[in-house]
């Protein structure tokens, strides 16, 4: 058996820089605790006179420069997702070990196979702002171990254990003080000198955790991972630490819930075809839209241009405090297109006209017409275009039927004279004059439930011609002429 350790190191410091990029490059510490108790937990590599455990005053006074700011759960939030994921594109069984830390069980993975793709995980890492520090070994400890060594250039493997843990300074066993005092006085400063005392002599004088102790020095000390369940939804959401009135901030955030969302969904739908953009305004209001894709993607450039092109058009009533961004799963089609079908030459290229479409007029006004379910003449609906346009085959004309109704669009207004509720005379600016009726009137309604509409359809002749003339709620109109 063997396990992977993935681990970020200052988590809570890169987390919170992941969604500052304006903080990178400078003097940055993260406080831990609260009040005259708030030590520095962390510092980034600007701050080098900083040692972690200083009081906010004392690293003040070494950097007068230094920006102090407290960890962000949303942002920790977001890197664990998104660490978690990291695990599950090597292995299905993965472990929250700790905050910023993953253990990864590789039981049935190709180790050589895996050694060629972890390369490319830390580089995608690194390009989210979060830097990865990989080891493996045969137990979960041991891993973890490995992952302490690890640079950030290359991973840490482990084929020896015993000569790879033997030089291990005891403070990697976490002891207590009076435990590390009692190592330090026999003389014992590494895990190698530690077994090198017999196992039972080393418990007697320990009792059961100098057992403990030996067995993790000797890396024998094996434990069950517990993994942690798969996503049900895939959901990024933050509150902002200032009201937004401007679209950078909102689209830099938004381009990294994409970017985790993508890969997540990627894992485990294939891809996406429609998200779900809630937005909490400072007036207590939310907005939210959705947008259909054509076709499911796990690319995050594509989900962030639909998002970019609506957005670049939106006005808020009042400032945006918090951002909510949902993806559902869906599995990515792979049809073999036939010979003489039309594919789409540049998908991405369609999908960013699209989005810049539905940014003018809306998303619901874009799409490929199809015909409603309904009895209503002209209804229809506007559904997401297909990526492939199959070859349609050729259809038979109808057989003639009598004259042919050639529709107005729009129908022509008209003012109708009624004798005996039927139409008696007609003026239009299309025609005027007596009005022959050759058809006893059709009625037609529906979507009671809803939208109520209903019309009543006439066939008449005026001189030499025939119309189709339509009465409705709003009004007499002629609809059509017959040829």
């Amino acid at each position: 058996m063997m396990f992977a350790v993935l681990q970020i190191p200052d988590f809570s410091l890169h987390s919170l820089l992941r969604f500052n990029p304006a903080l990178r490059g400078e003097p940055v510490a993260v406080l831990e605790g609260e009040g005259r108790r708030a030590r520095i937990a962390h510092r980034s590599i600007e701050a080098a006179r900083i040692t972690p455990g200083m009081t906010a005053a004392q690293a003040l006074a070494e950097c007068a420069a230094l920006q102090l700011l407290c960890p962000s759960l949303a942002g920790e939030r977001e890197a664990g997702a998104l660490l978690l994921t990291a695990g599950w594109s090597l292995a299905p069984r993965v472990e929250a070990t700790a905050s910023g830390c993953v253990t990864v069980d590789l039981t049935g993975v190709d180790l050589q196979h895996l050694r060629q793709r972890i390369p490319a995980l830390r580089a995608g890492m690194l390009a989210e702002g979060l830097p990865l520090e990989v080891g493996v070994g045969p137990t979960p400890l041991i891993a973890w171990y490995a992952a302490q060594q690890a640079g950030p250039e290359s991973e840490r493997w482990v084929d020896d254990s015993r000569a790879f843990l033997k030089p291990l300074p005891i403070e990697w066993l976490d002891p207590m003080e009076g435990e590390r005092q009692l190592l330090q006085d026999l003389g014992l400063r590494t895990f190698g000198a530690i077994t090198a005392f017999p196992r039972a002599a080393f418990a007697s004088r320990l009792g059961v955790r100098g057992d403990e102790l030996w067995a993790k020095a000797a890396g024998e000390y094996v434990r069950p991972i517990q993994p942690a369940p798969h996503p049900v939804r895939h959901r990024a959401e933050m509150d902002l630490e200032e009201p937004v009135e401007t679209l950078e901030p909102l689209l830099f955030v938004l381009r990294r819930f994409c970017e985790r969302l993508a890969f997540e969904v990627g894992q485990f739908g294939g891809g996406t075809s429609r998200l779900t953009l809630t937005l909490r305004l400072d007036n207590e209001k939310e907005w939210t839209r959705d947008f259909d894709l054509p076709e499911a993607t796990a690319r995050a450039e594509l989900l962030f241009s639909v998002l970019e092109n609506h957005l670049a058009s939106l006005h808020t009533d009042s400032p945006i405090i918090g951002v909510e961004l949902e993806a559902f799963p869906a599995r990515r089609s792979r049809v073999q297109e036939g010979l003489f079908d039309t594919g789409l030459r540049d998908a991405a290229m369609f999908y960013a006209t699209l989005g810049r479409l539905a940014a003018v007029a809306g998303s619901g006004n874009v799409g490929t017409p199809r015909r409603s379910n309904s009895h209503r003449p002209d209804s229809f609906c506007l559904v997401p275009p297909s990526a492939t346009v199959p070859e349609q085959p050729a259809r038979a004309a109808p057989p003639a039927a009598g004259p042919m109704l050639r529709r107005l669009r729009p129908p022509q207004a008209a003012t109708v004279e009624l004798t005996d509720a039927r139409p008696s005379f007609l003026i239009s600016p299309l025609v005027q004059g007596e009005v022959t009726v050759l058809r006893r009137p059709v009625w037609i309604s529906g979507d009671w439930w809803a939208a109520a509409w209903a019309r009543e359809e006439w066939d008449v002749r005026i001189g030499l011609s025939l119309y189709r003339l339509l009465h409705e709620p709003e009004g007499w109109f002629i609809e059509g002429i017959y040829d």
